[in-house]
């Protein structure tokens, strides 16, 4: 039973209010409820949105409606209950969201293959993304680590609400900002980072839907600022060279003027030096554009490529959410050529729209290498294996 106080100190009980309720008291509340206000977006704090993530008072429309999860919660786990929603946005369906952070789908995906050599190879599932915990859709959270890479966040507390604010605040995406963080087993996890600075578009990332925002090299995410530092809240410095990672690259430095050439120029393995800079972005290589005024840029129609001043970002590699390939890579890190990004057709477990849906809607040329090179000219340490194997 719900109790709560009424005005002038009167107690309240599901349903029954006491007799001693003033008129004037029922007056002003009925004043304050008929009283035109501005609607509150769903994520905003708005009182009639509530009902679209908890039981209130278990019933719906009247009908009863249990509740599944903590907190009231309509689905077992946060992550649940956020997919109930965002599931059909593209966040979860089979592998056809083409948005900035990636498909959940790719967590229940395993592929197996055999080398020309016959040695069994697997790219487990749990491997590909951030393993939140949403069991109603076949997402157990993570089979081998306990905590964060690099980090310490509980890995069993892992979920949609680990980085977006369900009950909404002002910053790029609800993500947490600088703080009392998110909730884990027994209290809240404390960020140092803010949010970052960023402009994006609309939450729908299916191809072909109204004001879908799919990723192309022209409508991304624009990256601002301190995308790495706020990754680093969990993950720390993981591959600086003083992180934790045997493989070592910035995370977030100034690309500097031999970088942002080379970005500008490469377009492709068979047009290295093709590009110019008012065309040079590509979805799959995003950037931090340290300069641009994100109040007026257009996230559905950016290409330009970087300046000297502008930064790599953890997010230039890998995926918020998850993709087809381990540590939700942006592209294959394990292959030399981009035809040979697994899955692959013979792949054990790989479905014909799963190999069509990899890579987005991006086209390759035939003999593509590795998308490294959009930064580097040369791989530093040579080959093609550039992450070690998840251990």
């Amino acid at each position: 039973m719900h109790r709560v106080v009424a005005p002038a100190g009167r107690v309240v009980y599901h349903g029954r209010m006491v007799k001693e309720v003033t008129r004037t008291v029922l007056a002003t509340l009925c004043a304050v409820m008929l009283a035109p206000v501005a609607a509150a977006a769903f994520h905003e704090s708005g009182v009639a949105s509530c009902a679209g993530c908890h039981v209130m008072h278990g019933s719906v429309d009247g009908q009863f409606v249990p509740a599944t999860g903590g907190g009231l919660l309509l689905g077992g786990t946060a992550s649940d209950t956020c997919l109930r929603c965002h599931a059909a946005y593209g966040q979860y369906t089979a592998g056809e969201g083409f948005g900035p952070g990636g498909d959940f789908y790719w967590l229940t995906r395993t592929w197996t293959w055999s080398t020309p050599g016959g040695l069994l190879q697997t790219s487990p599932g749990f491997s590909h993304g951030h393993d939140v915990v949403a069991p109603a859709y076949g997402l157990f959270g993570d089979a081998v680590r306990t905590i964060a890479p690099g980090g310490d966040f509980p890995s069993r507390d892992l979920g949609c609400t680990s980085c977006h604010d369900p009950h909404g605040n002002a910053q790029f995406r609800l993500l947490y900002g600088a703080g009392a963080g998110p909730a884990v087993t027994g209290g809240r996890y404390a960020f140092a980072a803010a949010a970052p600075a960023a402009r994006g578009n609309g939450p729908v990332t299916i191809p072909g839907r109204p004001d879908s925002g799919d990723e192309t090299d022209s409508r991304h995410t624009v990256f601002g600022s301190g995308t790495s530092s706020w990754c680093a809240n969990c993950h720390g410095l993981y591959h600086e060279a003083s992180g934790s990672q045997d493989f070592s690259h910035p995370a977030d430095r100034t690309l500097g003027s031999a970088r942002a050439t080379q970005y500008n120029r490469y377009v492709s393995t068979e047009q290295p030096t093709a590009g110019v800079q008012a065309t040079a972005f590509w979805g799959l290589v995003p950037y931090e554009a340290a300069t641009v005024d994100l109040s007026i840029v257009d996230p559905s129609d950016y290409t330009l490529g970087p300046s000297t001043a502008d930064r790599v970002m953890c997010l230039s590699c890998h995926r918020a959410h998850a993709s087809p390939f381990r540590a939700a890579g942006r592209w294959d890190f394990d292959v030399a050529l981009i035809a040979d990004s697994h899955p692959q057709p013979t792949d054990g477990g790989a479905s014909a729209s799963d190999v069509a849906r990899k890579y987005y809607s991006y086209v390759f040329v035939p003999t593509q290498d590795s998308l490294c090179h959009k930064c580097h000219r040369e791989i530093p340490g040579g080959g093609s294996r550039l992450i070690p194997a998840r251990r």
